[in-house]
């Protein structure tokens, strides 16, 4: 049932209007780049500290692997999990990919920039208006990241993928809504989709955040709901247009099954949806999820199969 479930959407009125106008925003703000070496070299690829303007002239930090050659390579973009950090994915570079990773505000190395949350949680930080949403600036962030990446790799980027786990899964494909720039789109367990159903089926993390809240202040839900769903990432499918590679738990209190079958049932373009025992929990069916980097790594070396998206679901 979970994998035929395939909610309307509920984009409100001036949505594509909301996400143009952030574009358009975004891009008179010059990104500033700075990379200071961080005396890591393996090999011929080096690893530097990255930062760059962002919404609001905020300066963003994140990390580049750089190979220090003229061969036109893959780019990884990636971010991190709620209230979390990028991690330095040497591993990425070592398949011969340079990489860009990026501290999302209020996290890691960008921390700063929102100095403190909402008391109710990050994903509630500026819920007064999606204008003011926390959500708009760190969907902005990832997209920096990806513009930032290809400036410095100087037209030497074979293919783009845009990656993200949970979290970061949602910022990437709500990013590739306003770039449309990926060859392929790699997400994990992808948070923020199917708003309404969250509420009922999220038991931890930033669903349970705004549950709580709600259950509060129970007069402010209309209003809360309709700014989420500027954030809503089913909102966002219809126009993912690229190869898309979905993760989803059948057991996870985070990012429950049902809300990822929402997200991509709504895709566009290709796509193929890898289901595995659990997402989100210490279980050791947590290392099926290997398979999930192993094949999208497979796609980004190799190239997509012809094929590809025609068999939807893969069970692990």
């Amino acid at each position: 049932m979970r994998k035929e479930i395939k909610p309307l959407p509920t984009k409100p009125v001036d949505f594509e209007r909301f996400w143009s106008k952030t574009k358009e925003e975004l891009l008179t703000i010059p990104l500033s780049i700075q990379q200071e070496p961080s005396g890591t070299e393996k090999q011929g690829c080096a690893h530097t500290n990255l930062s760059f303007l962002s919404l609001e002239n905020k300066r963003i930090h994140g990390y580049a692997l750089q190979w220090q050659d003229a061969q036109s390579r893959p780019l990884i973009i990636h971010a991190h999990g709620y209230m979390s950090q990028t991690e330095v994915r040497w591993k990425w570079a070592e398949q011969g990919f340079n990489v860009v990773g990026v501290d999302i505000r209020g996290f890691g190395r960008s921390r700063s920039v929102i100095p403190e949350h909402s008391k109710w949680g990050y994903v509630l930080t500026g819920i007064e208006s999606p204008e003011q949403s926390v959500l708009r600036g760190a969907v902005c962030d990832y997209i920096q990241a990806a513009r930032v990446a290809q400036k410095i790799c100087a037209g030497k980027v074979s293919f783009l993928v845009l990656q993200g786990m949970s979290f970061a899964g949602g910022l990437a494909l709500m990013a590739e809504y306003v770039l449309q720039a990926a060859d392929l789109l790699a997400v994990g367990v992808p948070t923020f989709g199917w708003a309404e159903g969250r509420k009922f089926f999220a038991q931890s993390g930033s669903g349970q955040e705004i549950n709580r809240f709600l259950a509060t202040h129970p007069e402010y839900e209309e209003d809360t709901m309709l700014v989420l769903r500027y954030f809503d990432t089913v909102n966002f499918a219809d126009h993912i247009h690229c190869p898309t590679l979905v993760g989803a738990g059948v057991v996870d209190p985070v990012v429950p099954a049902y809300t990822v079958y929402a997200i991509a049932n709504h895709l566009s373009g290709p796509h193929e949806i890898m289901e595995f025992p659990v997402s989100h929990t210490d279980l050791p069916e947590e290392q099926h999820w290997e398979k999930f980097e192993e094949y999208w790594i497979q796609l980004t070396q190799q190239g997509l199969p012809n094929d590809f998206g025609e068999s939807e679901h893969k069970t692990y």
